[in-house]
C-alpha cells in the first residue's frame, strides 16, 4: 500500500477526474477509430467482392459469346425454315387460285356453250381471271395449262362476236 500512495500520493481529485475524462475520451476515441476501420473493411470487401464477381463474369464471357452465336445460327435455320414454309404455302395458294381461274374459265366457257347471256362486266370479269391464269401459267411451266386453251379461245371468240354485235346481256 505504502507503494500505492508513494506511486499516487500526490495525485490531487482534479487530477483523477482529468486522468478519468482522459480515458473515457480515449475509450471513445477507440470506439469511433474501431467502428470507422470495420465499416472500411466491410466495404473493402464488398467492393473485392464486386471486382470477383465482375472477373467471374468476364471469365465466362467466351462462353456466353458462343451460346450467343449458337443461338444466331439457330434463329437464323428457324427463319430460314420458316421461309421455305411460307413460299411453300404461297406456291400453294397460288396453284389454288389458279385452279380457281381455271375452274370458272371452264364454267363460263359451258355456260357459253349452252348459250347462256352474259353481262359485258361478267366478261369482263372472266377475261380479267384469263389474264391471271395465262401470267400464272407462264410463270409456271410445270402447271398443266392445256386443260383450259380451247375454253379460252371460244371466250374470247365470243366476246369479240357480242362486242361487235352489241348483244352483251
Amino acid at each position: 500500500m505504502q507503494y500505492f500512495i508513494d506511486s499516487f500520493g500526490d495525485i490531487t481529485i482534479g487530477n483523477a477526474a482529468i486522468l478519468l475524462c482522459a480515458v473515457i475520451f480515449l475509450f471513445g476515441c477507440y470506439k469511433k477509430v474501431g467502428k470507422y476501420f470495420s465499416d472500411k473493411a466491410i466495404k473493402e470487401k464488398e467492393h473485392d467482392e464486386r471486382i470477383e464477381k465482375m472477373l467471374d463474369q468476364a471469365e465466362k464471357y467466351p462462353k456466353w459469346h458462343e451460346q450467343s452465336i449458337q443461338i444466331r445460327r439457330e434463329l437464323s435455320t428457324s427463319i430460314d425454315n420458316l421461309d421455305k414454309k411460307m413460299d411453300k404455302l404461297q406456291q400453294s395458294n397460288d396453284e389454288g387460285m389458279a385452279l380457281t381461274w381455271r375452274y370458272r374459265i371452264l364454267r363460263f366457257d359451258d355456260e357459253v356453250r349452252h348459250d347462256d347471256k352474259h353481262t359485258k362486266e361478267h366478261f369482263d370479269q372472266i377475261l380479267e381471271d384469263i389474264t391471271k391464269y395465262e401470267k400464272y401459267c407462264k410463270d409456271n411451266p410445270d402447271f398443266e395449262n392445256n386443260k383450259a386453251s380451247l375454253a379460252i379461245d371460244n371466250i374470247k371468240k365470243v366476246y369479240k362476236k357480242c362486242t361487235d354485235e352489241g348483244t352483251f346481256l
